[in-house]
């Protein structure tokens, strides 16, 4: 399986788990378990069905008993504020109710005067009158190794947070372990880094891609002063991301959403030849005039062909004896890199009979396979080019007949067929005669291709 990100909106910690569980209904029952079980304390959650008029996509909430208040405050996610023990910082909060997810808000609307430069409110003194604490890197790492969780989910919990920890360590340029965070949001953060740590669990073995991501902009103001967007830890996450300005200002990416997308390490353009199965979208809070403000998630299936570039080497000989060509061509069948090598007889000038000599080889390794054939044959050049080739997915499987193990290559067909064929060389060593090898062959096809109908039933 393989998975596409599209932060149409952006990206957050609980806009990824929402995405996810639309995508996936399975993700949203595995999440409700395991924060249930998990009995962390004063913590809900909820899924809920959001339509902004244009999309309609999930929504996902954490509740924290613990911080409700008389204002306009909704229990939503928040934000983890992490400063240094010794160099206290304080990133932006959310406004009550949250702008974008949790962690960081979008542009509020545009009613500043024009002169102005957008800043976004910080709401953390006001926060800080709720009386909160502050928990450190440490107590996190601890309250995660001692949770009642499934321990792949426990282990990406621990590396997520880890990469958030040492965003903020390098960016004070202190040790992770002095690192702490302000606990306005903490639970909700810890969730919100469970219920991602679930999907991608649950989807343990998928391959990852993103597209470009909203750079944003204007200024986030914290205690200390005003920081751009995106702030430091988030663009020292995203190092080697690729960005793109649609015009839109705020903060796009959250610390979380940003350590989710460093963790998963997703490669920046989808494999070729993938069918698409499921969409999911997964809402933030705040609305934007122009887009949905959502993270979109594409679920694909591996398609039983695939598209793989390849370099075909073409030259000729006349002037080789049949033996030398021979040996020349079966070293160069060994070499590493070389896919086929095929040989047929032409007419060259002076109407002298040669032969013409075709090789399929890697892309990667196709110069040293030309060096190759330059230093071995009598040929003055070679001629090459990089083509596409559509091939099909195959799988090489041993069956046993008999007293005879045997090699069989299976292919998936396009509409679901499956065809086998056995290897010619152990073939040949299993049997005496070419009655034998049939019947073997026959034998081994046919036992290959029930195994696999009855994987698939």
């Amino acid at each position: 399986m393989h998975i596409h990100l599209d932060p149409l909106g952006g990206i957050a910690g609980d806009m990824f788990i929402a995405a996810m569980s639309n995508a996936f209904p399975e993700v949203k029952l595995r999440i409700e378990r395991v924060i249930a079980e998990a009995n962390l304390a004063c913590v809900s959650i909820a899924f809920t069905t959001k339509n902004d008029g244009v999309l309609v996509g999930t929504h996902f909430q954490v509740r924290n008993s613990e911080h409700v208040d008389s204002q306009d405050h909704d229990s939503s996610h928040e934000h983890v504020y992490a400063h240094s023990l010794d160099h206290s910082h304080e990133d932006a909060a959310h406004s009550h109710p949250h702008e974008h997810a949790h962690e960081h808000p979008h542009s509020p609307d545009h009613s500043h005067a024009p002169e102005e430069k957008p800043v976004y409110e910080n709401q953390y003194a006001v926060a800080r009158n709720h009386g909160h604490a502050h928990r450190s890197y440490k107590e996190i790492r601890q309250l995660l190794t001692e949770a009642k969780l499934p321990e792949g989910v426990r282990a990406h919990s621990l590396n997520i947070f880890r990469i958030i920890g040492e965003a903020e360590a390098e960016v004070h340029g202190v040790p992770v372990d002095v690192v702490s965070f302000h606990e306005v949001g903490g639970w909700d953060s810890v969730v919100d880094v469970i219920g991602a740590a679930c999907a991608i669990d649950y989807l343990n073995g998928a391959t990852w891609s993103c597209s470009s991501i909203p750079k944003g902009g204007g200024f986030i103001r914290t205690a200390h002063g005003e920081l751009p967007v995106p702030p430091p830890a988030v663009a020292l996450l995203l190092r080697g991301f690729v960005f793109h300005d649609d015009g839109v200002l705020g903060e796009r990416v959250t610390p979380t959403g940003a350590a989710i997308l460093k963790y998963l390490q997703p490669s920046a353009k989808l494999p070729m030849s993938l069918e698409l199965k499921d969409v999911g979208h997964g809402f933030g809070t705040k609305k934007f005039p122009s887009l949905s403000n959502v993270l979109r998630v594409l679920s694909f299936a591996r398609s039983p062909v695939a598209q793989q570039s390849v370099a075909v080497l073409n030259f000729e000989i006349d002037d080789m004896t049949g033996e030398e060509l021979s040996i020349s061509l079966d070293n160069l069948r060994a070499t590493d890199g070389v896919l086929d090598v095929i040989q047929s007889s032409a007419y060259g000038k002076k109407n002298r009979v040669t032969m013409s000599i075709q090789v399929l080889a890697s892309v990667e390794v196709h110069e040293h396979i030309i060096n190759k054939i330059l230093s071995t044959t009598t040929t003055l050049g070679v001629r090459h080019q990089i083509t596409s080739r559509t091939i099909l997915q195959r799988e090489i499987r041993p069956v046993n007949i008999g007293d005879n193990q045997v090699r069989v290559k299976v292919a998936d067909r396009p509409g679901g067929a499956k065809t086998a064929k056995v290897d010619i060389d152990d073939l040949n060593a299993a049997s005496s005669n070419c009655y034998d090898m049939r019947k073997l062959a026959s034998a081994a096809e046919n036992n290959v291709l029930k195994e696999s109908d009855d994987e698939h039933n």
